[in-house]
């Protein structure tokens, strides 16, 4: 709290705002707009016969994906970081070089996740909880969904390279474009358009890879043909450089901790829940689809603090990032109210649209009031986590994840649903707590003002 209080006030610019909105507002729509088309997939497969079977087929791989996804995401806040504080401090030749060793680095561990999950996608299926009548189409699902895991990390680090020196709209366009694609290749296949015959959910996952394979491509074309701050140049070297791929580890390793810790813990909530019947869990689905939305606005923020962190840092200017950090996070809190209110009120009709089940929709819109609650946690701790990892401190988000993750959504939950027998709302409250508590711990951390000290340490 004293470094904070001490720290003289510094009074933001028009340019400070720009810079900001042009990060933040393309990543905004970039996520809200894939989280859509994702949405419409999710409608897509639940108008197949046996909807509530088919999502929880689906819903059962969420959180083997995501746990691969959030764990080369996490090594790529290394990358944004590190270029964005060499970026702030006028080291144009060091952000380039980190890019190319973030390549390398992800297209690395992208190989090892395909290979890996592909060949062990059954036995990881079965341990996430399936039963037996979504068994055979979760594991085909899971192992077409990997099979594009490493077009999908070479992605992810050409996304945080270009979203450390402060460029969004180029992923924006290329994730989108993907993302359209996708959409209507899952109509083409799932239901067997164009002389295919239907393909159900191997349709929906062998879509989404080929998308995947369209974006890879995209990033790559701007990362060596265009005239980009961190673009490939001819002549430059691929050899490993050891004091920059330490510094983006020592960011990356920490967050990827911490993922690994979420989406672990995320994987045992799915197997506790998948004890509870399979419309419920059908239901849960639903809900944990459209409430991606709502965790968007705090993502974009959350990459936005993390760039104007980090550059504000890079040029020696803490009382500068304390001010933007200020600014964004007051954004995201707005937007987090924004979607309490739509989800509060509008639950039953966004549910409706994913399936004609009243049982399942009706079930649905009451987990997506829970939800809400929510809402303001969300907004928070996404972006001060953002903030506080863009000044170097990573361990404090990793703590708040393990302290808050583990204790409710998975202990809790377990002794609620497995042992006292409650339904799927008891599963609902966990993950709210989770949220709170994950929001207070990031908060109180940062306003302690320690993270000065850590960022001084990256300069």
């Amino acid at each position: 709290m004293t470094g904070l209080k001490q720290m003289p006030e510094y009074k933001l610019t028009r340019g400070d705002v720009r810079f900001f909105l042009s990060i933040m507002l393309p990543a905004l729509v970039e996520l809200l707009l894939s989280q859509v088309f994702g949405m419409i997939d999710t409608v897509m497969l639940g108008r197949l016969p046996d909807s509530a079977g088919v999502l929880a087929a689906v819903g059962i791989t969420t959180s083997p994906i995501n746990l691969v996804v959030c764990v080369v995401t996490a090594f790529c806040i290394g990358t944004t970081a590190t270029i964005a504080i060499a970026t702030g401090a006028g080291k144009h030749e060091e952000a380039r070089s980190a890019a190319r060793q973030s390549l390398m680095l992800l297209g690395l561990v992208g190989v090892l996740l395909t290979v890996f999950c592909m060949a062990f996608a059954a036995p990881i299926i079965r341990f996430a909880g399936a039963k037996d009548e979504i068994f055979a189409d979760a594991v085909t699902y899971y192992r077409l969904i990997a099979a594009g895991f490493f077009f999908q990390s070479v992605t992810i680090s050409i996304t945080a390279a270009l979203r450390g020196v402060g460029i969004t709209r180029i992923p924006l366009f290329y994730n989108l474009s993907a993302a359209a694609l996708n959409v209507v290749l899952n109509y083409i296949m799932i239901y067997g358009k164009l002389g295919l015959p239907p393909m159900g959910v191997a349709g929906a996952a062998l879509a989404t890879t080929i998308s995947k394979g369209l974006a890879f491509l995209a990033a790559l074309l701007f990362l060596f043909c265009g005239r980009l701050p961190v673009g490939v140049r001819r002549g430059d070297s691929f050899r490993p450089d050891l004091p920059i791929l330490k510094r983006i580890l020592k960011i990356g390793i920490t967050s990827g901790m911490e993922q690994v810790i979420l989406q672990s813990g995320a994987v045992l909530s799915t197997r506790i829940m998948a004890v509870l019947p399979t419309a419920d869990f059908a239901a849960y689905q639903i809900a944990a689809s459209v409430e991606g939305i709502a965790w968007q606005p705090g993502g974009a923020c959350c990459t936005a603090s993390t760039t104007c962190m980090g550059q504000a840092i890079g040029e020696g200017r803490p009382d500068k990032a304390r001010a933007m950090v200020r600014m964004i996070f007051l954004s995201a809190v707005a937007m987090g109210v924004g979607m309490l209110a739509l989800f509060l009120f509008c639950g039953h009709p966004i549910a409706s649209v994913y399936t004609e089940d009243e049982q399942v929709a009706r079930t649905a819109a009451r987990i997506l009031a829970y939800c809400s609650v929510a809402m303001p946690a969300v907004s928070t701790h996404q972006t001060i986590a953002g903030a506080l990892r863009g000044a170097g401190d990573t361990r404090t988000p990793m703590i708040a994840s393990l302290c808050s993750l583990w204790i409710f959504r998975v202990a809790l939950s377990w002794l609620l649903i497995s042992r006292l027998g409650m339904g799927i709302i008891a599963m609902r409250v966990c993950i709210t707590l989770d949220q709170f508590v994950r929001a207070s711990i990031n908060l109180i951390r940062y306003r302690q003002g320690k993270w000065i000290h850590a960022a001084e340490k990256l300069r």
